[in-house]
């Protein structure tokens, strides 16, 4: 082969595609926060209670990055549309457990 016909590994179609990565990543982490209250005891508070405060802010953005992804591969027929999807899907399963939580927590401490 020349040099004229050799594959340039740098250029855009010979790069993997990582679309829709970051959302099931932060869709993950939301999820994963979700369960830190439940550690051992004899793990220090700032590690069982800072995620929690993180939850709906890395759902809402697993879900707002997840569909920018979608959007992106529209018409794209090759295109890989799982992580995109898995990452909405656990956002919106960070969402849905932690805004009723804070409605019940709302109502519980107005009651008191």
């Amino acid at each position: 082969m020349s040099s004229a016909q050799q594959v340039d590994p740098f250029e855009e179609e010979a790069l993997p595609r990582l679309t829709g990565t970051w959302s099931l990543v932060l869709g993950t982490i939301a999820v994963a926060a979700i369960g830190c209250p439940l550690l051992p005891e004899s793990v220090p508070n700032q590690f069982r209670y800072l995620p929690v405060y993180f939850i709906l802010p890395l759902g809402i953005w697993a879900v707002v990055s997840g569909g920018i992804a979608l959007r992106r591969m529209r018409g794209d027929e090759g295109a890989s549309r799982l992580r995109a999807r898995a990452g909405i899907i656990l956002g919106t399963v960070a969402i849905v457990t932690v805004v009723p939580t804070l409605a019940w927590a709302y109502w519980a401490l107005r009651h008191i």
